[in-house]
């Protein structure tokens, strides 16, 4: 059903402008990108409270924390290995799950430079037809980033070794190593973002370019490493963090007054749910709005044609 007089426009933005678009989607269409990512966070959110302030082992695990003379009984123990089975189960659901509300999202958003009126389920659907392709996105996501972490760790490790060892009994070798040492980590930091940045690209690619696994995630490296876009990715990253960080900050402050009036943990984990739901719709839309973005700005591309094959 057509949206008349309601298309986005497809046309290069500024950093300013993809988070205005951002914002203006998520304020005018609340209820559907609310609804699309709930429908993976809620059930998430729901198990990860009763295997946390839903049940005694969190408390029981506090109260060890608190008093570490006291011996652990092998049923806290065991609770304890159970309670983190859970959340590990949890966290992978989390894993598989959350780029198919991830794509829904940006195939929602195509439905909307489609002039189109977008609903969960049709949004669902056009992630949900290519599930092999993005179940082995993520098998591949797991390998890029694990290595990048892997490899980074054993070189920083090695940096770190060498480098206490060469300016032992210097005061400035000391300060100065400490200061190209936070600088490579930032840098490091800042590879992996843009890392995730580009395989968070090769999902979208695959639901509305319908692009095979491995042609998604070489155009979504590309897409963001070049001298083009390097610099505006990383402004985008550095924005997106400001922003969740921000979020957080008041909503936790928010949610520590509530515990420290009531005393009730589980105040405290209800309170602090939205977080979640919040911080992963915006940062799903901004995904997908820098995406259509940067295709614009880098490819050229005739956008409405490539976006009328999604019928």
């Amino acid at each position: 059903m057509s949206i008349a007089g309601d298309a986005l426009p497809l046309r290069p933005l500024s950093i300013g402008e993809i988070f205005d678009r951002t914002v203006t989607l998520y304020v005018r269409y609340f209820g559907l990108f609310t609804l699309i990512m709930m429908v993976v966070i809620l059930p998430l959110t729901i198990a990860s409270y009763f295997a946390t302030y839903g049940s005694g082992t969190y408390q029981q695990v506090l109260q060890q924390a608190t008093h570490p003379s006291s011996t652990p009984s092998p049923v806290v123990i065991s609770r304890l290995l159970q309670f983190e089975g859970i959340l590990m189960l949890v966290l992978l659901l989390q894993l598989l799950l959350l780029p198919f509300a991830n794509t829904a999202t940006a195939s929602a958003v195509a439905d909307l430079y489609r002039s189109q009126r977008p609903t969960w389920r049709q949004s669902y659907g056009a992630a949900l037809r290519r599930w092999p392709a993005i179940l082995g996105a993520e098998l591949m996501t797991i390998a890029v980033i694990g290595a990048a972490v892997i490899a980074g760790a054993f070189a920083f490790g090695a940096i770190f070794a060498a480098g206490l060892f060469l300016v032992r009994g210097s005061t400035f070798a000391i300060i100065a190593f400490g200061f190209i040492a936070a600088i490579l980590v930032i840098a490091w930091m800042l590879a992996l973002a843009l890392c995730a940045f580009a395989m968070g690209f090769a999902f979208i690619s695959i639901v509305v370019e319908n692009a095979p696994v491995f042609p998604a995630i070489s155009s979504g490296f590309a897409r963001i490493f070049n001298r083009r876009e390097l610099g505006r990715a990383v402004l985008v990253f550095l924005a997106l963090i400001a922003i969740s960080v921000g979020l957080y900050i008041v909503l936790g402050i928010v949610a520590a007054l509530a515990q420290g009036v009531t005393h009730s943990l589980a105040l405290y984990g209800i309170v602090t749910a939205p977080i979640s739901l919040v911080s992963s719709t915006f940062t799903a839309l901004l995904f997908a709005v820098y995406y259509f973005d940067v295709r614009v700005r880098r490819e050229g591309l005739d956008m409405q044609t490539q976006l009328d094959r999604l019928e």
